[in-house]
């Protein structure tokens, strides 16, 4: 067969030391099992390489000889061989396994201490170098690259098998991941010291070139120089121009909007002034051509005046400032002439009951505005309430019963 199409790298799936690390304190790190959530991560990768390859792919696993590296590998081919959901091109029998002790993980020493004493030594290696600094009682990152330097010369000798696989997995741990890589492409140390570990079940897949028969890596690693550039480069300012939001069509908002449209509400003392004033006018006339007729002298308007009461009108809006918009139509202005009962709009006098040729003269029409009505100024009315009653035209006949 020659030279494998793919060489792909997967590093096994989460065990309960990843969760726990005070697992390795009393388990030894061979025995070190998988999680619930790891073998759900390996079956996942096993329909992942499923998808990645050819019917007519034959395949050799090599596998590390810790337990959650041949778990893993036992997970990828349950999926990768199952009829769910639908028939495997890749019988289980047809699949080769071999396990590979040069593909374990970096010998950490036995039991580890406690985790003072771990946090103490994880910081001396970080000091150091994670290349050359030797675990107490274990190896270095140096001595894992000599048994994997010795491994690749293995697998490069058996790819001139007749019946080697055309795809090549290694289940195997994410320090030998990146020490494998920095074998075959001849990372420097640096670099290697440089690169991030893998994530579990993660698929790092060279690829045989047509050209040249040399294998490409098809990940780009992630690197811890990368990664603080990332965090250190500032972020984007925001614009300082806010966006105005609309809100049911509008640019400023619906209330807004309704506040525009709205018209200036009057209190009770702009409603009736120009019709005050209007009236206040119209009395002085009719007042000063019946003194003339009588002889008499044409009296002063006061408006502090009893009689008048006092003025309603303000300096500020008075019917010359008032705009075209709120000055009242000649139809809204309703005038009150006095009847024989004290009420408004000749109460009295509209009605053909009671109505005698005597009361004919004391009749004399007399306009009062209602806004004067509402202040308690009609004349007559001692008291205020009753004015107000007369205005509206909801005074009673009884004391007129009662005078007679």
């Amino acid at each position: 067969m020659g030279k494998p199409r793919l060489i792909i790298l997967i590093r096994h799936a989460q065990s309960e030391g990843n969760k726990n690390r005070e697992i390795h304190q009393t388990v030894p790190d061979h025995r070190v099992k998988l999680t619930s959530e790891g073998w759900k991560q390996a079956e996942a990768a096993g329909l992942k390489l499923r998808s990645l390859l050819r019917p007519d792919d034959t395949l050799h696993f090599f596998t590390s000889p810790y337990r959650r590296t041949r778990e893993t590998t036992e997970g990828i081919l349950n999926a990768l061989t199952s009829s769910n959901p639908a028939p495997s091109p890749f019988p289980r029998h047809t699949i080769k396994v071999y396990e590979e002790p040069r593909l374990r993980e970096q010998d950490f020493g036995n039991f580890q201490p406690g985790s003072q004493e771990m946090a103490r030594m994880w910081a001396e290696r970080a000091e150091y170098g994670h290349f050359f600094y030797r675990i107490p009682n274990g190896e270095s990152a140096a001595d894992a690259y000599d048994r994997v330097s010795g491994f690749n010369d293995t697998l490069w000798r058996s790819f001139g098998d007749d019946d080697f696989a055309s795809v090549c997995v290694l289940v195997t741990h994410g320090l030998m991941t990146r020490v494998f890589l920095m074998k075959w492409y001849h990372f420097s140390v640096e670099y290697f010291e440089d690169l991030r570990n893998v994530d579990h079940c993660e698929f790092v897949v060279m690829k045989r070139s047509q050209e040249n028969q040399k294998y490409i890596l098809q990940n780009e690693l992630r690197t811890w120089s990368q990664m603080r550039k990332e965090r250190s480069e500032p972020k984007e300012p925001e614009s300082p121009i806010p966006v105005r939001k609309k809100w049911a069509g509008f640019q400023d908002g619906y209330e807004t909007e309704i506040r525009r449209r709205q018209t200036r509400r009057q209190n009770t003392a702009d409603m009736f002034a120009d019709d005050v004033n209007v009236i206040q006018q119209d009395d002085h006339v009719d007042t000063r051509g019946q003194d003339a007729k009588r002889g008499g002298t044409t009296p002063a308007t006061d408006p502090t005046d009893g009689r008048h009461g006092p003025s309603m009108v303000s300096p500020e809006f008075s019917s010359r400032t008032m705009s075209t918009k709120h000055r009242p139509s000649p139809q809204r202005l309703r005038v009150l002439e006095e009847g024989r009962d004290g009420g408004g709009s000749r109460s009295g006098v509209s009605s053909q009951c009671g109505s005698e040729a005597s009361d004919e003269p004391s009749r004399q029409p007399v306009r009062r505005s209602m806004g004067m009505a509402l202040h308690g100024t009609l004349e007559g009315n001692s008291s205020p309430h009753r004015a107000r009653a007369d205005a509206l035209g909801d005074q009673s006949d009884i004391d007129d019963d009662v005078a007679s």
